[in-house]
């Protein structure tokens, strides 16, 4: 690559953090705002991994940072391989090196940095950064969930969602993750793309509960029935989608009206997956279909009050859910 005006040289090293080469440097926040980005999952498309910048945190960082003798630990990059035509890196002496970043151009993924970053688009104060070099993406992710885990504000739905996409079988190692993915991406779900994830939807009003609500009560139902050690998790899958879908039939109202009522919320949730695991508890899971639980359950229409003012206004976390359950078993002779 030939170096010219073009392109912006910022004087570091380069070493070894753990086992992964780095560049360390300093620069003006301007400069870095305008050579990265961050990759916000897009809940929509899939595509993406960090949650939504909060613009009240950056303005707080903004102020902060500007104050007499304020200082902040080093900002932490990945500069992305296929954006290699926006970036080089030319060794000088010993671990010395110089980055250039191609000037108006965008090449380094904010992994750890975009609340600090977002609101410096003007500002020259210095900042200390760290820069991976060419991790590819899976990779950057691990990064990013390691090192923002347990990051204040960050959603345990969104280290969900990253784990499900880092763990190789999902299927065998995160049952529950597999199965709340499903319903969350299966077209014949009625929870298709109503599941937060913790990114950002422009459906985000929609959504009807959190990823980890629903793998959490997928793993309370697993645990109870077994019926992933008896059938293929395909066909489990199958069989909460035809639970699902004839819950969303009949409580039609109730679903479309999720805001005013408690059936897609915690208690009614996780009542509702308790209920499966009673209905499958001494028979065999394959033998059960959407028209076997619209026949099953349409005994409960009209008898259940799930507005937010109604019979479960009270109930709340396990114990609630433990209520709407027994209620739901007894109207039903279970």
């Amino acid at each position: 690559m030939k170096l010219n005006s073009a392109f912006h040289p910022i004087g570091g090293i380069l070493g070894k953090c753990g086992t992964r080469e780095v560049f360390l440097g300093l620069a003006p926040a301007k400069l870095l705002y305008e050579a990265s980005f961050a990759d916000t999952l897009d809940e929509d498309t899939g595509l993406g991994y960090q949650r939504p910048r909060n613009r009240l945190h950056s303005l707080d960082f903004k102020r902060y940072i500007h104050q007499a003798e304020a200082s902040t630990i080093p900002l932490t990059f990945n500069l992305r391989k296929e954006l290699k035509g926006n970036w080089m890196i030319k060794r000088t002496l010993d671990q010395h090196a110089e980055l250039h970043l191609r000037a108006g151009s965008t090449c380094m993924a904010q992994i750890d940095c975009q609340h600090r970053l977002g609101e410096l688009n003007d500002s020259d104060v210095p900042l200390a950064f760290m820069t991976f070099i060419g991790l590819d993406l899976r990779s950057e992710m691990a990064m990013f969930t390691i090192i923002n885990s347990k990051a204040r504000g960050l959603s345990s739905s969104l280290t969900d969602f990253h784990t499900s996409n880092l763990i190789e079988d999902l299927a065998t190692e995160a049952p529950h993750l597999f199965l709340a993915r499903r319903l969350n991406e299966d077209a014949h779900s009625p929870w298709f793309k109503l599941i937060r994830c913790g990114g950002h939807s422009t459906s985000g009003l929609r959504r009807r509960t959190s990823l980890r609500m629903m793998q959490h009560a997928i793993q309370r139902f697993l645990s109870q029935t077994k019926c992933n050690e008896r059938m293929g998790m395909e066909d489990v899958a199958q069989l909460l989608i035809a639970y699902w879908r004839a819950v969303a039939t009949v409580f039609e109202t109730e679903w479309s009206n999720h805001r005013a009522n408690l059936i897609t919320k915690g208690v009614g949730l996780y009542g509702l997956t308790q209920l499966l695991a009673t209905i499958l508890s001494t028979q065999d899971c394959k033998q059960y279909s959407e028209v076997y639980y619209l026949e099953f359950l349409k005994h409960l229409k009209g008898r259940i009050n799930w507005r937010t003012d109604g019979t479960f206004s009270s109930a709340g976390g396990h114990k609630g859910a433990g209520e709407v359950h027994s209620l739901l078993k007894g109207l039903l002779g279970l």
